[in-house]
């Protein structure tokens, strides 16, 4: 079968758009600020100003150009900076975001987000730690041919998972699925993942660990379980309100390994 995605496509050296020249049109200069060498990611705009309210944000005359995604320079308890930014949502954003960032000097990307999960011994409100995911989005084919694993960087993850463990939190590890199709969760689909051991389903993990590690961005992707598609009906509620504090509790872990950076 013919496809556009041809090996030659991750060949091609010229672009007629980079981060530069967009950040250029739009007057932007990332080497005039200290942006610090990691980046926490939110996966929920509510998220993004809970987290705001929690941090020292760096009040200078630093202007990200694109008002729909926010990204904020803030200080650990230490004095050390970091970015808070919330991509919009999607495979789409959030390629574009890692883009960004990368071209803006930054180093690790964290990921903080939400995911319904398809297996029955996970529950609403677990937290969930992930490997790599199951490429099941559209724009990372852009990136890397679909041979190519969406995994999380080891090291990150690693130091993450032992914040976790030395708190006495309890949490799965495992893979997730990305989507682009929400509403396209058909129960023939599910049954596949839970019968592959899937841990989670959401909006951004495949293209956000595909897509990052071909820009040479260290990334990892923490979050909590919002739903269940499991049985008959979906169980709980997709915009999780009622996960918010396992949320900021799991920030506030994320936070730790930043200021380590």
């Amino acid at each position: 079968m013919s496809s556009i995605f041809t090996d030659d496509i991750w060949l091609g050296k010229r672009r007629y758009v980079t981060p530069s020249s967009d950040f250029a049109h739009h007057g932007f200069d990332p080497g005039r600020f200290e942006m610090g060498k990691a980046c926490l990611v939110t996966f929920s705009s509510s998220l993004f100003h809970e987290v705001l309210e929690r941090v020292q944000v760096v009040e200078d005359d630093f202007r990200w150009p694109y008002k729909t995604t926010p990204l904020k320079i803030c200080t650990t308890p230490s004095g050390k900076r970091f970015g808070v930014h919330f991509p919009s949502y999607g495979g789409v954003r959030i390629a574009n975001s890692l883009e960004q960032l990368a071209a803006c000097g930054y180093q690790y990307v964290l990921g903080l987000g939400l995911g319904g999960t398809p297996r029955e011994d996970v529950e609403i409100g677990d937290i969930v730690l992930l490997e790599g995911a199951v490429r099941g989005d559209g724009v990372s084919r852009y990136y890397a041919p679909v041979e190519f694993p969406a995994v999380a960087d080891f090291d990150l993850t690693g130091m993450l998972a032992e914040k976790l463990r030395v708190n006495g939190e309890s949490f799965h590890v495992g893979v997730s699925f990305g989507t682009d199709a929400l509403y396209r969760e058909v129960d023939t689909l599910v049954g596949r993942l839970r019968s592959l051991g899937v841990l989670t389903i959401d909006l951004e993990s495949s293209a956000f660990l595909t897509v990052g590690r071909r820009l040479g961005l260290r990334c990892c992707w923490a979050g909590v379980v919002s739903d269940r598609l499991v049985g008959e009906d979906h169980q709980g509620n997709i915009h999780a309100e009622h996960v918010s504090d396992t949320l900021l509790r799991l920030f506030d872990y994320v936070l730790q390994v930043i200021d380590t950076l």
